[in-house]
This record gives C-alpha cells, structure tokens and sequence, in this order.
C-alpha cells in the first residue's frame, strides 16, 4: 500500500448539527384509495377467521364458551387492525428532495428510509390485482446491493407513481 503524504490527506470533522435533517421534510400523503385498500385486506382476514371459529365451534360439540371468547377477541384484534389501517394513512409518507428520497411507514415501529439517488439502480411502477380495482400504484426503488426494493411506497395514484419514476431516473442519470 502507498503511503499518503500528509498534505495531500485530509479528513476533517463535519459538525453533526450542520447537517441536514430527514425529519424536516415535509411529506406528501398516500392517497385515500389505500385506506380502502388496507379495509379490504383486514377484511377478507376477518372473514377467514371467522369461517373457522364457525367451524371451530361445531367441531367442539356447540360448546358456546368457546365460541363466544373466540368471537369477542376476534372483535378486538380486528378492531385493533381497522384502527392501525387509520394510523397507517396519518403517518405513512414520502418526500422527493433534491439528493434523496424519504419514506416512512409504520405506526407502531414507524421506519423512514432516505435513499441517496446516487445509489438507486432501477425504478418501477408495480398494479396488484387490488390496485388496478382501486386505480393504485406502488413505486419500487431499488438499491445496489440489494435484493429486493429498498422503497417500496404504496397507495399512489398511477400519474403520480409513473411522475415520480420518471424523475427519480432523470435523477439518478444526472448521477451517472
């Protein structure tokens, strides 16, 4: 290895405070169709565990004990998730900023990704069955190195994914 001269090195300390803040960033909603689109999942769940607590219930001889502890705490779980879908829409959002882009998702464990443009690779515009019903889109970013999408934002309306893609790859071949 060459050694490096001392006045040709230099690796100077950044003050944390100077640096730019993620959580400044004002975030655009997803749109409302994806609330309607997480009901929908919660319900069609619902509707699988009710068949077997139904069924559940006769293959324990009618006990209705069971059945009735089974039906309340089904009440509760899925008005738990029915809950957490209304805070998924309040708190779940993205920002396009001038280096990177920003997501965060969650309400419980609430995750936000900033991806530098100069690390995506490729960018797509994904319609599940559901969002092609309800007229969505999902926006994949994908990393180098990475398996999967690094960004995946959901519940966009299809002009607003297909705006998005085109500007982040004008982006990343500004960074090429």
């Amino acid at each position: 290895m060459d050694p490096v001269s001392p006045e040709k090195f230099s690796n100077l300390q950044v003050e944390v405070a100077s640096l730019p803040r993620y959580e400044e960033a004002e975030l655009s909603s997803l749109d409302r169709k994806y609330l309607l689109k997480l009901h929908i999942r919660t319900t069609i769940s619902l509707l699988f565990f009710t068949a077997g607590l139904v069924a559940g219930y006769f293959f324990l001889q009618n006990n209705l004990n069971y059945f009735v502890g089974g039906f309340v705490l089904l009440l509760v779980l899925f008005g738990w998730s029915y809950y957490v879908n209304f805070q998924l829409m309040k708190r779940n959002g993205y920002a396009l900023r001038q280096l990177d882009i920003i997501f965060r998702s969650g309400y419980l464990f609430e995750k936000t990704t900033v991806v530098p443009f100069n690390r995506v690779q490729h960018v797509s515009v994904e319609r599940s069955f559901t969002d092609k019903l309800l007229k969505l889109s999902t926006l994949k970013i994908y990393t180098a190195g990475g398996a999967g999408s690094d960004i995946s934002i959901p519940g966009l309306l299809p002009q607003t994914a297909t705006s998005l893609k085109e500007e982040i790859s004008v982006r990343i071949a500004d960074h090429v």
